[in-house]
């Protein structure tokens, strides 16, 4: 008999868990012995999007607002018990819940705690954490006094997944028993083979008075680092454009986007922003258009964006992340001219601007956490955005100082030559190579079948009572000085 499984998830809207889940259970459709599966959600897709997920909608699983009340745990575990029963025909064999930690729901953590002390088999995967960076959201996880320090049961039948080694790394430190600690990456699809269309590369590339085009594909958030993509547009070679898809969504973000379209217009960047919000061009349209994608993103959980293009025959350039990319270095991908910091001289802004700057970011950021300041803090945080004497991480500066050294360098063509940045392409072949080992390492097949034999394990566990991992532990391995950007705070 299949395994009856229940995916646990906020929402089912467009966006990356969503997408997880519906590459999940298209995965298992490819499987024998698939397992029965439905997604249990508190919004259900838009109609058209994310195909024909199996979902049912349990209310009160969506994220708290001031505007609804969040119900009781003990409500709401009734609610999605008695959901994935009529769904299933059973009791599921296990429960297999998204971002249980990320505190956007209030009654989360007691949901959990009250599952884990039912015995109830439990795959808890975290894409995000509230712990790294998100302080209004840690502090909504302890919001239920009686469920305080209950938020990573730890028992035979719970098993904890994800998605890269720093992540790994700091539940290890908890003391989890390894068998019950998974590194599960996210599946990596690229778009639908298509025929080539020359004629609407042309015409897109006109509209866009490109010769050559370098694709940012996000959403406009300041982890992002926007500056840094004005920064390689200044020094582009004639006819390169480089270019967003979409703007921000969050109010919090619209002023710092306006002044970077407005940077862009007064030093006649050839940058753009936003294309796939203007005149009806689809995602795949123009990756199908551009010569490369870019990333210059200071932080991102899984790392989709270096592995994807490789698929659609399009190679990733820009700023590595090294703490999310070492493990698809170790897998095979070719990435060595990512650069992981992008040196300007200190002495192009006011470096005592910037130690206060860091030093009232440091303080907040601790404060919200209410945990005190290492007494090195400013030191460390200092010392892992310079990585030599006398220079300074372009994208450990904030928005004003990026455009303090965007300023300089357009007027100064003897910086722009000292300086000797350069964007680099990787060697000839590595397309093909990278994109056979996203196929054989990252691919759909791959992720359902690590998945399955998760879930086998899960299922023939013996069952306990659980204990509690100490939430303490978790929050040091994100909250480190040398972690601390700008950017992000």
């Amino acid at each position: 008999m299949p395994l009856r499984i229940a995916i646990v998830h906020y929402h089912l809207k467009r966006g990356g868990v969503s997408r997880v889940v519906d590459s999940c259970l298209r995965g298992f459709q490819m499987l024998e012995g698939a397992p029965e599966a439905v997604a249990l959600c508190g919004e259900p897709p838009p109609e058209g999007e994310l195909g024909e997920i199996p979902h049912r909608v349990v209310e009160g699983l969506a994220y708290s607002s001031a505007r609804e009340s969040t119900p009781a745990p003990v409500v709401l575990w009734a609610r999605l018990r008695e959901a994935a029963v009529e769904a299933l025909g059973g009791v599921p064999d296990v429960w297999h819940i998204h971002n249980h930690s990320l505190g956007k729901n209030d009654a989360f953590p007691g949901l959990v705690s009250l599952m884990a002390e039912s015995r109830e088999p439990m795959l808890l995967q975290m894409h995000d954490f509230a712990e790294d960076g998100r302080p209004e959201n840690f502090a909504r996880n302890h919001r239920l006094a009686e469920y305080a320090g209950r938020l990573y049961p730890a028992a035979p039948q719970i098993h904890y997944a994800v998605l890269n080694e720093r992540d790994r790394a700091i539940f290890q430190a908890t003391l989890l028993n390894e068998g019950r600690l998974h590194l599960l990456s996210n599946p990596v699809e690229g778009p639908e083979s298509r025929p080539a269309d020359d004629a609407g590369r042309k015409k897109l590339l006109e509209g866009l008075d490109a010769e050559r085009l370098v694709l940012y594909p996000v959403r406009a958030l300041r982890r992002k680092n926007l500056g840094e993509l004005l920064f390689w547009s200044l020094l582009a070679a004639p006819g390169t454009v480089f270019a967003t898809t979409l703007g921000p969504t969050n109010p919090d973000y619209l002023t710092s986007y306006r002044d970077w379209r407005e940077l862009a217009r007064s030093l006649d960047l050839p940058a753009r922003f936003g294309i796939a919000e203007d005149g009806g061009r689809s995602y795949e349209e123009l990756l199908d258009a551009s010569d490369a994608v870019l990333s210059t993103s200071m932080a991102e959980g899984f790392g989709m964006a270096f592995l994807e293009p490789w698929l659609c025959g399009k190679p990733v350039l820009g700023r590595d992340l090294p703490s999310i990319t070492s493990d698809f270095k170790r897998a095979g991908l070719q990435i060595d001219h990512l650069y992981p910091h992008l040196p300007v001289p200190l002495a192009w802004i006011d470096s005592d601007a910037l130690r206060e700057k860091l030093r009232r970011g440091l303080i907040r950021s601790y404060v919200a956490y209410h945990r005190p300041l290492p007494p090195d803090a400013f030191e460390r945080a200092l010392e892992a955005i310079s990585p030599g004497p006398g220079i300074v991480d372009f994208g450990g500066l904030d928005e004003s100082m990026q455009q303090t050294v965007l300023e300089r360098l357009r007027k100064d063509r003897r910086g722009r030559e000292d300086l000797g940045a350069e964007l680099r392409w990787p060697e000839k072949g590595a397309i093909e190579a990278n994109a056979e080992t996203v196929r054989e390492h990252f691919g759909l097949d791959a992720y359902a079948r690590r998945l399955l034999d998760i879930y086998d394990k899960i299922s023939s566990a013996r069952s306990s009572r659980p204990e509690y991992l100490d939430e303490r532990r978790i929050l040091k391995g994100f909250l480190k000085p040398e972690n601390f950007r700008l950017l992000r705070s």
